[in-house]
C-alpha cells in the first residue's frame, strides 16, 4: 500500500507546472502569415512563443499592399529586452525589411555567440517574395543577407528561387538532381541547409529514378503501406504519386524528406510555420537532450560537459515539422479570395492525431504501423510469405500452417464475440456478431481447404495448437477482457489488414515476376486474400476504425496503450509464419 507521504508527493506532482521551451520569432506581421503564423505554430506545438518586429504589413489573402519597416535600433532595443529576462531556446528568422536590420541583427548574434556557450539555435527564412509574388527584400539587402547573416545561422530554409538566389545562379532547377546539387552548394556557406520543394513538380517515379549518392538517406513522411493506398484509391481520392521533396544538406551528408503533395490554395505563411515548426520542435528536442545530460552528469559526479556540446537537429525533428506543415495545409478551412490561411490549430485540440483528410484517409492506421517500425516488414514480407509467392515453401510447413490457422479461427471468432459483448450499441454488436459467424462459417470453408492437403477433419482437431499460436490467442482473448471495444478492435486489426497487406504484395510481385500464380501449390491461398471480398473487409475495418477514433480521439497515453496493443499482436502475427516455417510446436 502506498504511503500518504508518496501519495501527497504524486498529487503535488501533478499540480506542478513546468514552463514549456521559449522559442523566439524575428519577423513581420503577416495577416495570417509571418509572426501571426508563427505564434500560432509555437504554440500549437507546446512552446512558449515571443516575437520581435522587424516590419509591420498591409496585408491579406490576395497580397501585400504595403510594408512600414521598425528601425533597426528599436529591433535591437526588443531583442536586448527579450534576451535580459528570456532567452529562448531557438531563434526563427522570416522577413527582415533591409539591409540595415539585416546588419544590426548579425552583429547581435555574432557577440552573443562569442559570449554565450548555450546561444540559441538560429533557424533563418530568407523571406523575400511573398506567396502572392510582392518584393518583400531588396536587391542590396539579398547580399547583406549572404554575407553577414547565413554564416551565423545553424539552419537555413529557403524555397527553390530563394535558394537560386542566395547561390547566385541563373539557371533552372529542373528535377531532384538539381535540387540535391543547390542544397549542398549553399550548405557550403555555413549553415545546414533544408531546400523546400514545394516549387518543383515530381512524382514518386522521378524520385525513384534519380540517382542518389551514398551519403543520401530517404525519409518517407507517410509509410509506403499498399492497403492504406489501396484505402486512398478506393475513395478516388487524388493521385498519390505526385509527391514533395524536401532536401536536407550538412556535413552528415543529404537526406530526403519525401511526402504527398497537397492540391490547395491554403497556402499563405507555409515558410513561416515550417520554420516556426522547426524551431519549436528543436527547442523541445533540446530540452529532452539537456534532462539527458543532467542525468548522465548526476552519473558522472557533475561533469558539465553535456552543458558545453553542440546541439544540431535531429532528421526526426525535422521530419515532424514538415509533416505538421503538410497536415495543417491539408486540414485548412477555405477563408479569403486568395492564398487563405492554413489550420495550424489541427494538433491542438486536445488530439495526437489529426482527423482524417484527403490528403491522408488513415492517420490512426498509419500511426499504428509506423509505431510498428521494421517489425511491420518482418510480418508482412516474412519468408514464409516469400516462399509461399514463389511456390517454393516446403508443402509440410504450409499443412502445419493451415492446421495452426484453423485452431486459430476459432479464438479470433471468441475475440469477436468478447466484442459484441463489450459493445453498448447496436450497430457494433451486430457487427461483431456478424464477424464471428462470418469465421464460424470460413473454418467450415477452411475443412473442406485442408482436405485438398490431405489434411482430415478428425486430424485438425487432434492436432495440438502450438505455442505460437496458444500466445497469440491468449493475448489477444487477454486484451479484449481487459479492455474496451476499441482495444478489441486494435487486437484484431493486425490480421485483418496484415493479411490484406501481405495479399497485395503478393500480387504486386505477381506483376513483377518476383512471385507466380502459374504452378503454385498456393494459388488459390493468394488469390483469396488479394481478392475484392477479403479487400472490401480490409477497407471496410480500416473505415470503421478510422471513423471511431475521429469521433473520441485518443489520449497520448491513450494512444501509445493501442500502438503497443497491436505492436505485440503484429509480433505474435510474425511468430506464427515462423511457427509455420519450422513446423514447430
Amino acid at each position: 500500500m502506498a504511503s500518504t507521504a508518496s501519495v501527497t508527493e504524486n498529487v503535488k506532482a501533478m499540480f506542478e507546472q513546468v514552463p514549456p521551451p521559449h522559442v523566439l520569432t524575428v519577423a513581420g506581421t503577416g495577416g495570417g502569415a509571418g509572426i501571426q503564423a508563427d505564434l500560432k505554430t509555437i504554440t500549437a506545438l507546446g512552446c512558449y512563443g515571443s516575437s520581435v518586429l522587424t516590419a509591420v504589413t498591409a496585408q491579406n489573402t490576395l497580397g501585400v499592399q504595403g510594408v512600414h519597416a521598425i528601425p533597426p535600433s528599436f529591433v535591437i532595443s526588443q531583442l536586448q529586452s527579450v534576451f535580459d529576462d528570456l532567452p529562448p531556446a531557438s531563434v526563427k528568422f522570416g522577413m527582415l525589411a533591409g539591409a540595415d536590420t539585416i546588419l544590426e541583427l548579425s552583429r547581435f548574434f555574432s557577440a552573443l555567440k562569442s559570449l554565450t556557450p548555450s546561444a540559441p539555435y538560429l533557424i533563418l527564412d530568407p523571406v523575400m517574395v511573398s506567396t502572392s509574388g510582392h518584393d518583400l527584400l531588396k536587391q542590396e539587402a539579398t547580399k547583406t543577407l549572404r554575407d553577414e547573416l547565413i554564416p551565423l545561422v545553424d539552419l537555413l530554409t529557403p524555397n527553390i528561387p530563394e535558394a537560386v538566389v542566395l547561390a547566385e545562379r541563373t539557371a533552372e532547377i529542373e528535377g531532384l538532381g538539381d535540387m540535391i546539387a543547390l542544397a549542398r552548394e549553399l550548405a557550403q556557406k555555413g549553415p545546414a541547409v533544408l531546400l523546400k520543394g514545394g516549387h518543383l513538380d515530381l512524382s514518386a517515379r522521378d524520385v525513384r529514378r534519380t540517382k542518389l549518392e551514398q551519403d543520401t538517406k530517404v525519409y518517407h513522411l507517410r509509410p509506403d503501406s499498399l492497403v492504406c493506398r489501396d484505402y486512398a484509391t478506393s475513395l478516388q481520392l487524388p493521385d498519390a504519386e505526385e509527391v514533395v521533396v524536401d532536401v536536407l544538406a550538412d556535413k552528415g551528408g543529404v537526406r530526403l524528406f519525401i511526402g504527398p503533395k497537397v492540391n490547395s490554395s491554403s497556402t499563405h505563411g507555409t515558410g513561416c510555420t515550417l520554420s516556426a515548426a522547426l524551431a519549436a520542435n528543436y527547442a523541445k528536442q533540446r530540452e529532452r537532450e539537456d534532462l539527458e545530460a543532467e542525468a548522465e552528469q548526476q552519473k558522472t559526479d557533475g561533469d558539465d560537459e553535456g552543458k558545453k556540446r553542440k546541439h544540431h537537429i535531429s532528421d526526426d525533428t525535422i521530419a515532424a515539422s514538415i509533416a505538421y506543415v503538410q497536415g495543417a495545409i491539408a486540414a485548412a478551412f477555405p477563408m479569403g479570395a486568395g492564398h487563405g490561411p492554413l489550420n495550424h490549430g489541427h494538433l491542438s485540440m486536445q488530439r495526437p492525431l489529426p482527423p482524417p483528410t484527403t490528403a491522408n484517409p488513415t492517420p490512426f492506421t498509419d500511426h499504428l504501423i509506423r509505431s510498428c517500425g521494421s517489425l511491420w516488414d518482418e510480418y508482412v514480407q516474412h519468408p514464409f510469405v516469400v516462399q509461399l509467392g514463389q511456390g517454393t515453401l516446403p508443402l509440410d510447413a504450409f499443412k502445419h500452417y493451415i492446421v495452426q490457422d484453423w485452431h486459430y479461427l476459432r479464438h479470433y471468432a471468441r475475440v469477436h464475440g468478447l466484442g459484441a459483448f463489450k459493445a453498448s450499441d447496436f450497430d457494433t454488436i451486430q457487427a461483431f456478431a456478424e464477424i464471428a459467424l462470418h469465421i464460424a462459417k470460413e473454418s467450415e470453408m477452411h475443412v473442406e481447404y485442408c482436405k485438398q492437403f490431405g489434411i482430415s477433419r478428425p486430424q485438425l482437431e487432434a492436432a495440438p495448437e502450438s505455442t505460437a499460436c496458444s500466445a497469440y490467442a491468449r493475448y489477444m482473448l487477454d486484451v479484449s477482457s481487459q479492455g474496451n471495444v476499441l482495444d478489441t478492435y486494435v487486437a484484431v486489426l493486425s490480421c485483418l489488414i496484415g493479411y490484406g497487406e501481405v495479399g497485395l504484395w503478393l500480387a504486386n510481385r505477381v506483376e513483377t515476376g518476383e512471385a507466380t500464380l502459374e504452378g503454385n501449390p498456393y494459388k488459390r491461398w493468394m488469390e483469396d486474400y488479394a481478392g475484392a471480398d477479403f479487400i472490401g473487409a480490409v477497407r471496410r475495418g480500416i473505415a470503421n476504425l478510422e471513423r471511431r477514433v475521429a469521433q473520441d480521439p485518443p489520449s497520448e497515453a491513450r494512444l501509445a496503450q493501442l500502438a503497443e496493443i497491436f505492436r505485440e499482436c503484429v509480433k505474435l502475427e510474425r511468430d506464427f509464419w515462423q511457427s509455420g516455417l519450422e513446423m514447430s510446436y
